[in-house]
Parts: C-alpha cells; sequence; structure tokens
C-alpha cells in the first residue's frame, strides 16, 4: 500500500469527523462572502452610501475574521486530538512526524479548497437576497445589487490565511508527538478533578451573587458607572465567579449529595455529569462568554429598534428650533400660520428665552457651536418640572449627551461666560445627566447651565442682542403624522437663511428623530444578527464537536457497562442528561451575564428609564436562543447516542 493509498483511505475513515469541520468553515465563509459582496458593492464602494454603513460592515468583517480563526482553529486542534490513538498506530509501523505532516497537510487542504468553494459558491446564490434585503432595509439610496471581484479576492485571500494558519499550528503540535504520550491521550482526563473544591464551588456561586449586587449598586451612581474601575472591577468578579462554578460547583454539590439517597439512586448519572463538567470546564466557559456577548449584541439594537418610538418621545416637543443671532428669524404670526396647516391638529407653541456665551474650560471641545445655552432656575424648573436650587455665583451643568462622563466640565471647578464683550465668573455646583428644555438635535450641545434668576438677570441686562436667543416649541394632538409640517417649517426657516449659519441649528422633531433612529438601529440589527447566528452556530458546533471527538472514549466507558447488564435505554438517559447540562449551563450563565451587561449600559447611557423595555426584548431574544440551542441538543443527542449505542451492539 503506497503513502497515497493511506491517506485517501485515512481520509475515507475519518470522513465523518470532518464532515461537521467542512459544513461549519464553509457557513463562516458564507457569511464572510455575503458581508464582503454588500462592503465592496459598486455602488457603496464609490461612496454612494453613508460612510457609518461602510464602517460597520468592516468591523463586522474584521469580527468574523478574528472569531473565524479560533473556531476553524479549534475545530481543526480537536479533531486531531481525537485521532491521537490512530497517530500512535502510524508511528509505531514506522511512520515518521514528516509523513503525518503530509496526511495532515492533505486533508487540511482537501476540506480547505472545498469548503473555501462551497462557501463562496453559497454566498453567490444567496448575495442577490441578501444585498436586496439590505438594500430595502437600510433605505440605501441609488444602491443596486452587484458582485465585485474585490469580494472573491478578500474572502478568498482571509481564509487561505486562516486555513494556512491552521495548518502551522497543527504541524508544530504533530512535530512534538511522542508514542506513548499518544496512546495515553484519548484516555487522559482534560482537566482532572482536585480534591477539596468545595469551598471553591461555594466562593464561586458567592462571587457571582456578589457581583451582581455590586453591579445593582455601581449602576445607580453615576460617579461608579462612568468609572473605568468600577467596570473592569465588576467584569472580573463575574468572569471569576462564572469560572469558579463551572470549575467546582459540580464538586461541591456531589460533596453534600454523598450520604444522600438520590445520590445513589442516579449515581451513574451524576458522576458522569460531574466528569464532562471537568473535562470542558474551559471551553464551557469560554461558550458562556461568548453566549453572553452574543446575547448583548443582539438584543441591544433590537430593543432600540422596538423603542425607536418611546426614544424620540424623549424629545420635550414633537417639533422645535432655536432661533439665535439673527438665525431662523420667523416671524410669529407666520410660525403659527405654517403650524395650523398641520394635518394634525396644532395644540401649542412655546417660547423660551436663553442666553448663548463662549465658555472657558475645555468642556467646549465636546460641542460643535463652542457655547453653551444658559437658562434661570425658576425658567429651568417651570419647563422641566424639577426643583434645582442655584446660590449666588453657582452654575449647575446639566448633562444632555447620552456619553458617561462631565464632558470637561467638573464640579468646583470655576467658569467663564461671556459675548465677547462681558465676563462672567461662576463655580460649578454640579454636573450631571438630567433633564434640559431643549432636545439636543435642536441645540447641539452637550449640556446646559444653569444659574440663579439674579445672575441670569445680571448677564441678561449686559450681554449684546446677538447673544439672546428663542426656543420654540410646538406639540401636535399626534406627532406622527407631523412629518410634511416639519418639512415646510424647515424649507421656511431655509429661505431666511442667507449665509448658510442656520444649519447649525437644525429643525429637531420627533418624526425625523424616529425615522433616523429606525434606520440606523436596523442597520445594526442588520449586522448583529447575522454575526449573532454565525456565533451561536459556532458554540453549539464547538460542543458538537466536543461530544463527537470523545466519543471513543464513551464507547469504551460504556462498552464496560454493557457488560454488566446496563440497557441502551439507560446509556441514552445518561447521554441525554450529560449533553442537557453541557449544552445548557453556558447559555443560562451567559444569559445572567448578557441581562447584567445590559443593566449596566443602559445606565452608563442614560436610559434607565427605558430599562423595564430593554430588558423584555432582551428575554424574546433569550428565549429564541434557548430554542434554537434546544435544537442542536435534539441534534447532537440523538446523533451522539445513536452512535455509542450501534458502536456497542456492534462489538456485541
Amino acid at each position: 500500500m503506497t503513502f497515497r493509498d493511506v491517506t485517501i483511505k485515512n481520509f475515507k475513515q475519518n470522513v465523518r469527523n470532518f464532515y461537521s469541520y467542512f459544513l461549519c468553515s464553509a457557513f463562516a465563509i458564507t457569511i464572510f462572502f455575503l458581508y464582503t459582496s454588500l462592503l465592496f458593492n459598486n455602488s457603496i464602494r464609490k461612496g454612494g452610501t453613508e460612510d457609518v454603513i461602510r464602517i460597520v460592515l468592516m468591523l463586522s468583517l474584521a469580527a468574523l475574521t478574528l472569531f473565524s480563526v479560533f473556531f476553524i482553529n479549534y475545530a481543526h486542534s480537536s479533531f486531531i486530538k481525537a485521532r491521537s490513538k490512530e497517530f500512535a498506530i502510524f508511528m509505531s509501523l514506522g511512520m515518521n512526524k514528516n509523513d503525518l505532516q503530509k496526511i495532515i497537510l492533505m486533508e487540511n487542504l482537501a476540506i480547505s479548497v472545498s469548503s473555501l468553494i462551497a462557501g463562496m459558491v453559497t454566498g453567490m446564490v444567496f448575495s442577490r437576497l441578501f444585498q436586496n434585503v439590505a438594500i430595502d432595509l437600510l433605505d440605501l439610496q441609488g444602491v443596486a445589487f452587484s458582485l465585485s471581484a474585490a469580494s472573491f479576492a478578500v474572502t478568498a485571500a482571509a481564509f487561505t490565511m486562516i486555513f494556512i494558519v491552521s495548518q502551522l499550528i497543527s504541524s508544530v503540535k504533530v512535530g512534538r508527538l511522542d508514542i506513548a504520550e499518544l496512546m495515553k491521550d484519548s484516555r487522559r482526563q482534560d482537566n482532572p478533578v482536585k480534591k477539596n473544591e468545595t469551598m471553591l464551588g461555594l466562593a464561586g456561586a458567592g462571587l457571582v451573587i456578589a457581583s451582581i449586587l455590586f453591579l445593582a449598586v455601581i449602576s445607580n451612581y453615576e460617579s461608579l458607572h462612568t468609572n473605568p474601575l468600577m467596570i473592569i472591577t465588576y467584569i472580573l468578579m463575574s468572569f471569576t465567579g462564572m469560572y469558579m462554578v463551572i470549575s467546582h460547583l459540580g464538586n461541591t454539590l456531589i460533596s453534600f449529595l454523598k450520604d444522600k439517597e438520590f445520590y445513589y439512586r442516579y449515581i451513574l448519572t451524576i458522576t458522569e455529569i460531574n466528569h464532562k463538567f471537568n473535562q470542558n470546564k474551559r471551553i464551557m466557559f469560554i461558550l458562556s462568554i461568548l453566549s453572553g456577548m452574543t446575547i448583548f449584541l443582539v438584543a441591544s439594537p433590537f430593543s432600540l429598534l422596538q423603542l425607536s418610538g418611546s426614544i424620540a418621545e424623549r424629545n420635550k416637543y414633537d417639533i422645535e428650533y432655536i432661533s439665535v443671532a439673527g438665525i431662523h428669524t420667523l416671524e410669529s404670526a407666520q410660525l403659527e400660520q405654517l403650524m395650523k396647516q398641520s394635518p394634525e391638529p396644532l395644540k401649542s407653541i412655546r417660547e423660551t428665552g436663553f442666553l448663548n456665551l463662549r465658555m472657558n474650560l475645555e468642556g467646549d471641545k465636546y460641542d460643535v457651536l463652542k457655547t453653551k445655552p444658559v437658562l434661570a432656575q425658576d425658567v429651568y424648573n417651570s419647563l422641566t418640572g424639577e426643583k434645582v436650587t442655584v446660590g449666588a455665583g453657582e452654575a449647575l451643568n446639566i448633562i444632555t449627551a447620552w456619553e458617561p462622563g462631565t464632558h470637561g466640565i467638573d464640579p468646583g471647578e470655576d467658569i467663564q461666560f461671556t459675548d465677547g464683550t462681558y465676563t462672567f465668573n461662576y463655580q460649578v455646583k454640579a454636573s450631571y445627566h438630567g433633564t434640559w428644555f431643549a432636545s439636543a438635535g435642536a441645540y447641539p450641545s452637550s449640556s446646559g447651565i444653569v444659574v440663579s434668576n439674579e445672575d441670569y438677570r445680571d448677564m441678561e441686562s449686559k450681554v449684546n442682542a446677538s447673544a439672546a436667543g428663542i426656543h420654540y416649541g410646538m406639540d401636535f394632538t399626534a406627532w406622527k403624522g407631523t412629518e410634511g409640517t416639519v418639512q415646510k417649517l424647515k424649507d421656511a426657516l431655509q429661505a431666511t437663511d442667507k449665509d448658510g449659519s442656520g444649519g447649525l441649528f437644525a429643525v429637531a422633531s420627533k418624526a425625523d428623530t424616529y425615522k433616523e433612529l429606525k434606520k440606523n438601529y436596523s442597520l445594526f440589527v442588520f449586522v448583529t444578527s447575522l454575526v449573532g447566528v454565525l456565533f451561536f452556530v459556532a458554540g453549539g458546533m464547538v460542543l458538537y464537536f466536543k461530544q463527537y471527538t470523545e466519543i471513543g472514549n464513551a464507547t469504551v466507558f460504556f462498552r464496560k457497562l454493557y457488560k454488566i447488564g446496563i440497557s441502551d435505554k439507560e446509556i441514552r438517559a445518561v447521554v441525554s442528561a450529560e449533553l442537557l447540562i453541557t449544552f445548557f449551563v453556558p447559555l443560562l450563565l451567559g444569559s445572567i451575564f448578557g441581562y447584567c451587561f445590559i443593566y449596566l449600559v443602559t445606565h452608563v447611557m442614560s436610559g434607565s428609564d427605558i430599562l423595564g423595555e430593554f430588558m423584555k426584548n432582551t428575554t424574546i431574544v433569550v428565549a429564541v436562543y434557548f430554542l434554537f440551542q434546544l435544537s442542536f441538543y435534539f441534534i447532537t443527542k440523538h446523533k451522539y447516542s445513536q452512535e455509542v449505542v450501534r458502536k456497542l451492539t456492534k462489538a456485541a
């Protein structure tokens, strides 16, 4: 028999092992190709769409590439490990390490080429549907379906490099092989059970609970959840606790159950589950984190998309705009007549005066206008329903941006405002996220300033007329029917704009905000959902690989029990129980982490008022994730138990 014959027969013998590896590689390549086909679409590449879409697609490709490196290498390494005894036999018959490397190279080359071809062909078949859905969903104007040679080249280059990396790692491992170690390797536990782990399991559970309590504390205090050290501490606590629970809690529970009747009734199932936990704890920890991040990445944009209307309604008025320094000077009668032309009945028009002044602190670098709106204490309280008090010489900084932090204006700092002629000095009393009288869309500033009534009157009497501004806020019986009215107002204000400065103060409306949010969040749902599907499929297949490559060891174990009378039904029951724990514990822990991280980020982004809706939508995502995982569980259980029973029956 020639070397070529050995290679071919060996590949045929292990074709079942490589089948899942091939399918997952082809699936990853298909997803990657679909993204590259959209990214390198001629209309998008030539600047026919927004930069944010190209940036998001490029980041998605980078994430997919990094993940594919890990996933494909893991799958390939698992198969090599599962065949350790086979390699030992080859070496004992005279094969050297170079011969083994040639076999692995030829196998890897066959899988790489076939999966690359299959993935790109599948991508070509679905690319038109994918691009048309993306174009319609993202409302990409002037973009039509096209396939670029660059998408084929980038996909081929990326996965060729990934397969080369996988082959190099395999070659290094083969170079370190030893016959004696190989014969032991298939029987060696990945992570042998250690003694005296009872306290470590309890400590892990306690640490998980402590991390949740710690999260609840820091989330409700802005000074804490904007501190990177607090966030890092929480993540370290939760990850450490999660790993300790996976590593040691099984042994802890067994130590409590050993003298109980329940333990001896189900001793085989309990000990086998615990064995699997100790053997797979590292991969289960990785999958727990992967599940948590998948839930967070999919649930966050999905929730934001569902909450687009609620977020738009955070604007205080249905339509609003700013008039300052001669910009947007529309007569009150003309404005009222324009608003009454709306198909939705006009409820009210409210005018609010404020001062528009430059400031000295570096905080002005956060604002396009380099100025701050200043409001009197009583006016602010009247408009917002707050009850703030500001003393003479004090200034209150109300942050309106979603981003955390004080935006360069810290409590206790001295701050100056000027109209170019007069300068006014204050000390910052406090700086926090709060309610403002105008939306960020109408006045592009990260925060607004509140001063005492006396200080405001003093400034108002001294500053020049160009520093005085008026905010116009209009409300209707229903805001979703005001889109046409908003456009008419924009046209009327643009007609008064002689030098283009009116572009700094845009007309803000709930209708426009809702439309923009729907478009942006649709983009992120579109991107993260597909990435999430890839992560989910990969996570399920990693568990499938892990179980399938250990089927030889399981067969040896059950064969011993088979000889002393264990039935096929009992074997299937044990397999079902251990797979149930293996598949769903990472998802359960990941769900807890996903919920906690969404809770934290919601507070960091000043969205605590929509937390309930966020959690409800997250629950929908988690439920769908569990259903998908359930399908993987049933498929793996059926194939795994069927294969074990088949081998036992055949051996008998």
